[in-house]
């Protein structure tokens, strides 16, 4: 009998295990006001940095998918873009003011996206991490490694 228990709860914490690391891999999809912090009591904004630079240090390197809109910061002769800004909104960075630091989005795709408009949403999955890139177009509070780019369907 006891064997048994010991089975049984050698089962359980086998598929505990199994559904932990299945979350922990997990990408989770954004919307650009999570990347905003909350604004509570525990949150001192006489420190100095702006309102518009704070970070969701809890986003650090994770893994997600966001909506936006392309800014080209490097491309190729082919059109392949391959470093860019994503932007929550189109116009953004071309018409100024450009967004808050941490309402933008320093982006590298290696294998190149092949932008035909920049007026066409996409969806961008990879990691997240809170650093801080400043680009002659606007300032982003985060960089994401895309490993996906893919059209952002209606």
């Amino acid at each position: 009998m006891n064997r048994f228990y010991r089975l049984i709860a050698s089962c359980l914490l086998g598929a505990i295990l199994v559904s932990a690391a299945n979350a922990v891999g997990e990408t989770e999809t954004l919307a650009w006001q999570d990347l905003l912090p909350e604004l509570d009591d525990t949150l001192m904004l006489n420190d100095g940095v702006p309102w518009g630079e704070r970070v969701r240090l809890d986003l650090n390197d994770k893994a997600v998918r966001i909506p936006g809109f392309i800014v080209p910061v490097d491309f190729e002769e082919t059109q392949l873009v391959t470093r860019f800004l994503l932007v929550p909104y189109f116009g953004a960075c071309i018409h100024e003011p450009a967004p808050p630091p941490n309402q933008t989005i320093y982006a590298e795709f290696e294998p190149g996206y092949p932008l035909e408009t920049l007026w066409d949403p996409i969806w961008v999955e990879g990691k997240l991490s809170t650093l801080r890139v400043e680009e002659d177009l606007a300032t982003a509070s985060y960089t994401l490694i895309a490993d996906k780019i893919e059209p952002y369907e209606y």
